[in-house]
């Protein structure tokens, strides 16, 4: 393991830009590469942002290649005989450089994928549930000609930076910021949020709630007096449960000793259910948590909500904790009445929109294009 990576990976993503340039934007390639690789790689790119970890394994393997060519990279676990870490490599250096240049990313590895763990060799009998089809055929061939008709990994690897850095320039989109003194009303932001929540249909919209939840705790941690002396902790990952050793919530706020005080749960399309209390109660009993919300875009029955009630009394007399559950655009209403300026949330709304690595371009351009019609 060394920086010799970083360096392969630096050096071929500047030649991969020089291609671009000089080539009008057309992805180079040599002539050597036959048409099942180059299919291959176009269904790689074609599923980037919707299967990162086979992108992300790839890439690791091609650039393990380059700097060690006589370890077969199909190997790709250190307990496998002859083989490498791959996991290891991808957290230290890969999955870092593919952030860092705003490619599509996991949040650690493509390792901690159940279709990546098995301990076999990527051969073509790789029995992984790597889906579609198509794809896991693509992957395991371009690694089979590496190895057995010693097609080169750096124009492969070249190939693939191409048309990440296309597409991140087609993807570029910024939430447009507006003007101070816009004073849109309470209502008519609500209803923009929730056009928002319902129009976007790519992977990632689970995570818009959470973000204009976020948004609006980022306003009230300055402004109620309720906070005063208290720290809103960063937003993690919502693609790992785990993101944070500890952690309550999606949401968390804490004193100045970094103990829990205030923790909310966001639910995309998911009635709370009872089971959810108990599962976060499980999380902040050992802690003297003031509020706990579990808020959702989608209602609880009359029979679930009649057990949430029991439980949460149970709770609030067993811990003293009021663990709150509500619907997500309840709540936006109630959280935006206490603030001075709701422009002030639009604004940090939009700043977690462009920032956060799971909003696709197209959930920003409908942001965008929803702003524009309400102004």
């Amino acid at each position: 393991m060394s920086a010799k990576h970083l360096q392969v990976l630096n050096e071929i993503y500047a030649r991969s830009s020089q291609l671009l340039r000089s080539n009008k934007n057309k992805i180079f390639f040599p002539a050597k590469i036959t048409p099942p690789e180059l299919e291959s790689l176009k269904t790689v790119l074609e599923y980037s942002e919707r299967r990162k970890a086979v992108l992300t394994v790839l890439i690791t393997s091609l650039c393990h290649k380059i700097v060690d060519p006589k370890q077969d990279i199909r190997f790709h676990q250190s307990n496998l005989e002859n083989g490498y870490s791959g996991r290891t490599l991808d957290t230290r250096y890969i999955t870092p450089f593919m952030k860092l240049k705003k490619f599509s990313a996991m949040v650690e590895s493509g390792w901690l994928t159940r279709s990546f763990e098995q301990n076999s060799p990527y051969d073509l009998k790789y029995r992984g549930k790597i889906t579609p089809p198509k794809l896991k055929s693509a992957f395991l061939l371009l690694l089979d000609y590496i190895e057995n008709k010693k097609a080169s990994p750096k124009d492969y690897l070249m190939y693939l930076f191409q048309g990440m850095i296309l597409m991140r320039e087609h993807n570029h989109v910024r939430i447009t910021k507006i003007d101070d003194k816009s004073k849109f009303s309470i209502d008519k932001i609500v209803r923009m949020l929730e056009e928002h929540f319902d129009k976007s249909s790519v992977v990632g919209t689970a995570r818009l709630p959470v973000l204009a939840i976020y948004s609006v705790y980022e306003c009230m941690i300055v402004e109620l007096k309720r906070f005063e002396g208290k720290k809103l902790l960063p937003l993690g990952s919502h693609t790992s449960a785990d993101y944070r050793s500890g952690d309550i919530g999606d949401i968390e706020v804490v004193d100045k000793d970094g103990v829990p005080f205030e923790g909310v749960e966001v639910k995309y399309g998911k009635p709370i259910t009872e089971r959810m209390v108990l599962d976060a109660y499980d999380k902040f009993k050992k802690y003297p948590t003031n509020r706990y919300y579990l808020l959702s875009t989608k209602g609880s029955s009359i029979d679930e909500s009649r057990k949430i009630l029991k439980s949460t009394i149970l709770i609030e007399k067993r811990h003293g904790c009021q663990v709150i559950v509500n619907g997500i655009i309840h709540s936006l209403k109630y959280y935006l009445r206490l603030l001075n300026n709701t422009d002030v949330f639009l604004n940090k709304y939009a700043d977690n929109l462009n920032k956060d690595i799971v909003i696709k371009a197209e959930q920003k351009r409908l942001w965008n294009q929803i702003i524009k019609q309400n102004q």
